[in-house]
């Protein structure tokens, strides 16, 4: 069905973009309120479009928008399905109360229309992404949406740091770009369109090379966009930008754009086992090591920032295998502790003057308790404690895993778990016991507190609630009512194996649950008890000093980029410019420009300007015709 309202959900914030670049020095601190009130009309018009994006009709499921076409194949339109009105729901909704929260946290900054401008524009890019029919409508928007990241993280660009780390993310996020693009050539030479239907439907033909190729490529975009392994090292740096852009950013919206791409091509990944292996095999790694290097970092937006990278990799881990709705899940529910966790972060970095390093922290839970709380809330959530909405979406995927066919991987989820409870119990007892370790600072006073509390205290509600409100029921669950007539059809393409899992799914939450024990345990004995507290500054101290290297270089993987391409690059770059060009390039153009005036000498030199020697030049050749032609009528 078409449904014209879908136009004014996906321009709203471009329109609200338009105004606050436009108009900012009129505007001034009303952009904050106008960017707002534009996003919470999106989410209005997402939640009033809930009918229209659920219901089949015809044979074809949600609501669709035709723009224009470009020919056969070439349709571009919006489409409004149970996948992608979840993602608006979540850029909408999770994206006003960051950008309704940054009202307060950027009060006073020199340039608060801008930041409002790209925050905007950011809202728009993502609804583009995800609501366009056809691949390349989403690849305008992953485009749009990497531009905009760099404009945010980068906001501050008088800091050298936030400039650098735009530019690494603009950089990788460009290499996904590429993957996708590739992918998009071969869907067009095979299917002669670029529509997500038209793809799907001519799927069975593909063969199995043809098929991974495509796979491949997209995964590259995928993994580009939500950092995964190897293609993970921009988002740390990327916390350089606003504490809200972080949020904004690597917990609702761009970090799980892979995971939407995944779970939107599922008709091409359920149909190619070694594509589903690989990606799992991606994810499940990427949540290892981010939840490794999250036990290593001091600063608590970088903390935050392994912990998104880790459980982005749970997500891509649990879309790979084929266990959709519980990478999806898990998608929804991270979008809201992590938002949450983020947020806080940004309420303890105001006040404490833009300390970010926890060891310069402590004592705060006295000093701040509705920041203590709502941290509480979410790292009991992130690590999955019962009855909170991680619990419920981080066990959907870990026993998916097992579900089919893939025990290591399943063994790695537990074993993150673990670790994730570890770093996330250190973020807090650090941060928040003992006593208060720092300088006596300012705190940032410019704004209400209202405005930056409200938003956090709406989002412990989802945090604590949403997994158990949706997904209690197992297949009878409202959320499994929610996707079965989206990916129903997928298990039926790969089907799980045969053999009944070895442990059930109440086991393996068992298991998990004494992982997750077992790392607040050791956060407790190395942080929070008295005889820790007591030396808190020497210990933590002699813990920065004796981290080993590997963690501190993390694991060298910027190393290994540096030199494989960033050193070969400027390599190439030094030998084009001190000898291809000057000698090859330059040279042939030299030598170029030296034989035409030679040539020119030569030609030159019988231009005499004597009638008797141009008219002996023609006697001459005319006498040199009536021989040849005299000896050729000789010889036959």
């Amino acid at each position: 069905m078409t449904y014209p309202l879908l136009l004014a959900l996906w321009l709203a914030p471009l329109a609200s973009a338009v105004i606050c670049w436009a108009f900012g020095p009129q505007l001034r601190t009303r952009s904050g309120w106008l960017a707002s009130g534009f996003v919470a009309l999106s989410f209005a018009l997402a939640v009033a479009s809930w009918p229209a994006g659920t219901q089949s009709a015809g044979g074809a499921l949600g609501a669709h928008q035709r723009l224009f076409s470009w020919g056969p194949g070439f349709d571009f339109g919006l489409l409004l399905d149970p996948l992608s009105l979840l993602w608006t729901y979540i850029i909408t909704g999770v994206g006003f109360l960051i950008v309704f929260y940054s009202i307060g946290y950027m009060d006073g900054d020199r340039a608060f229309a801008r930041f409002f401008a790209y925050m905007s524009f950011f809202v728009f890019a993502m609804l583009t992404l995800v609501l366009s029919d056809n691949f390349v409508g989403l690849l305008v928007g992953w485009g749009l949406v990497g531009l905009a990241s760099y404009f945010l993280i980068g906001f501050w660009f008088d800091r050298p740091s936030a400039v650098a780390a735009a530019r690494k993310a603009f950089v990788i996020n460009v290499v996904g770009d590429v993957g996708v693009m590739f992918a998009i050539a071969l869907i067009v030479a095979n299917v002669h369109s670029i529509g997500f239907s038209d793809t799907f439907a001519g799927a069975a033909t593909f063969s199995s090379g043809l098929l991974f190729a495509i796979c491949l490529a997209l995964f590259i975009g995928a993994a580009a966009k939500s950092a995964q392994v190897p293609l993970h090292t921009w988002l740390p740096d990327a916390m350089e930008g606003p504490t809200p852009v972080s949020a904004l950013i690597h917990a609702a919206t761009m970090v799980t754009a892979g995971v939407y791409l995944v779970a939107r091509c599922a008709p091409l990944w359920s149909r190619n086992p070694e594509a589903q292996l690989l990606v799992g095999t991606i994810g499940g790694l990427t949540a290892l090591l981010g939840a490794i290097l999250g036990t290593a970092q001091w600063d608590i937006k970088r903390i935050l920032a392994y912990s998104t990278m880790s459980q982005i990799g749970y997500m891509i881990m649990g879309v790979g295998v084929g266990a959709y709705e519980g990478g999806v899940a898990h998608f929804f529910t991270h979008a809201f502790f992590k938002a949450q966790l983020f947020l806080t972060s940004g309420l303890i970095i105001h006040a404490l003057s833009d300390e970010q390093d926890i060891r310069r922290m402590g004592g705060l839970w006295k000093r701040m308790p509705f920041a203590f709380w709502a941290m509480l809330t979410g790292v009991l959530s992130i690590c999955g404690f019962p009855g909170f909405s991680g619990f419920f979406s981080k066990d959907e995927v870990i026993y998916g895993a097992l579900q089919h066919g893939h025990p290591w991987l399943y063994a790695v989820g537990i074993l993150t778990a673990g670790i994730t409870a570890y770093y996330m119990f250190r973020l807090l007892f650090i941060t928040f016991l003992g006593e208060y370790r720092g300088e006596a600072g300012t705190p940032h006073g410019h704004a209400p507190a209202w405005i930056m509390n409200a938003p956090v205290a709406i989002l412990v509600v989802p945090s604590v609630a949403i997994g158990a409100a949706l997904m209690i029921g197992g297949d009878s669950s409202p959320w499994a009512r929610f996707f079965a007539p989206l990916f129903a059809p997928q298990a039926l393409l790969a089907p799980s194996p045969a053999a009944t899992p070895p442990l059930s799914e109440g086991l393996t939450s068992v298991i998990v649950l004494i992982c997750v024990a077992v790392g607040f345990a050791v956060a407790w004995y190395r942080y929070a008890t008295p005889v820790a507290q007591a030396d808190a500054v020497e210990r933590l101290r002699s813990e920065t000093a004796h981290m080993p290297p590997v963690l501190t270089n993390l694991f060298y993987v910027d190393a290994a980029i540096d030199l494989i391409f960033v050193q070969s690059a400027q390599f190439l770059g030094t030998i084009s410019g001190r000898v291809v060009d000057p000698a090859v390039l330059d040279g042939a153009v030299r030598e170029a420009a030296f034989s035409a005036g030679w040539l020119g000498a030569v030609v030159r030199s019988f231009q005499t300007g004597l009638v008797r020697a141009y008219a002996l030049l023609l006697v001459a050749g005319a006498a040199g015709f009536i021989v040849y032609y005299a000896l050729a009528g000789t010889a036959h």
